[in-house]
């Protein structure tokens, strides 16, 4: 399996100093480690939304002390994808369309103003890391949810490289890091509406490509959204439990209750 690069320190590198929040997933230190395979399994839904986390079975997965994994889910609640609770310990984060067609707005806010202030600071690098990592995710079909799970964490990074690959060269850290933050809370829809998908849909990856290698801002911007929309359009009508009309059924039953 192809090694997945790092971004180009010219693409990736702000002088101007900023308060937004250190991306800790980069340290080396084993909390980290931990804490990025986690994640990793959360947002590929290896581990499901609401599913208790017992310290038992997440030593005998990730092979390491109640203490380590103890701060990784600490970070893990900090960031919204798992939940704790006095007395009954840890379970991952629930899931709603309400709470995807909430996130999905803010979404196209952020994400169509940072890939246009992108491209308009767009550098050689910076197209030169669009077209490999799009070759990288183009070189990966979309998993199953009977696939590996080192093949979910790869094709989930990949996917994650090119969406961050657009927006790389956006002058703002603070509009990248919120952008960054809805993008992976969206990340366990997007792969629950993959997996349920009866629909099939055009190769939008490559369109938002070659617009954004045009320079072309409107059309960029155009596509970003539409490809959020659609996403959120087809997990309504395809993916059970997420549909509009289990969602009516749960509202009716509260109301009722």
């Amino acid at each position: 399996m192809a090694k997945i690069l790092k971004m180009p320190v010219e693409i990736v590198d702000r002088s101007p100093a900023t308060t937004a929040p250190q991306d800790v997933l980069r340290e080396d230190a084993a909390t980290f480690e931990v804490l990025r395979q986690m994640r990793e399994d959360i947002l590929c839904c290896v581990l499901k939304p609401d599913q208790r986390l017992r310290f038992g079975e997440l030593r005998q997965r990730y092979d390491t002390s109640v203490g380590t994994l103890r701060e990784a889910l600490s970070h893990l609640v900090s960031e919204g994808l798992a939940r704790t609770e006095a007395g009954r310990g840890f379970s991952v984060a629930p899931i709603s369309l309400a709470d995807f067609l909430d996130l999905s707005e803010l979404r196209v806010y952020l994400e169509t103003r940072t890939l246009a202030d992108a491209i308009r600071n767009g550098t050689d690098a910076w197209e030169a890391e669009i077209v490999s990592s799009y070759f990288l995710l183009s070189k990966l079909g979309k998993p199953t949810p009977d696939d590996p799970v080192s093949l979910k964490r790869e094709w989930g990074k990949r996917h994650k490289r090119f969406h961050d690959a657009l927006v790389a060269t956006c002058t703002s850290p603070w509009s990248l890091h919120f952008r960054s933050e809805l993008f992976d809370q969206a990340r366990r829809y997007h792969w629950l509406t993959m997996i349920h998908a009866r629909s099939r849909r055009r190769n939008e990856h490559l369109e938002l490509r070659d617009a954004v290698l045009a320079r072309d801002v409107d059309l960029a911007c155009s596509l970003i959204e539409r490809h959020i929309r659609n996403t959120v359009e087809q997990a309504g009508s395809e993916v059970p439990g997420l549909t509009l009309h289990a969602a009516n059924a749960r509202s009716s039953r509260r109301t009722k209750g």
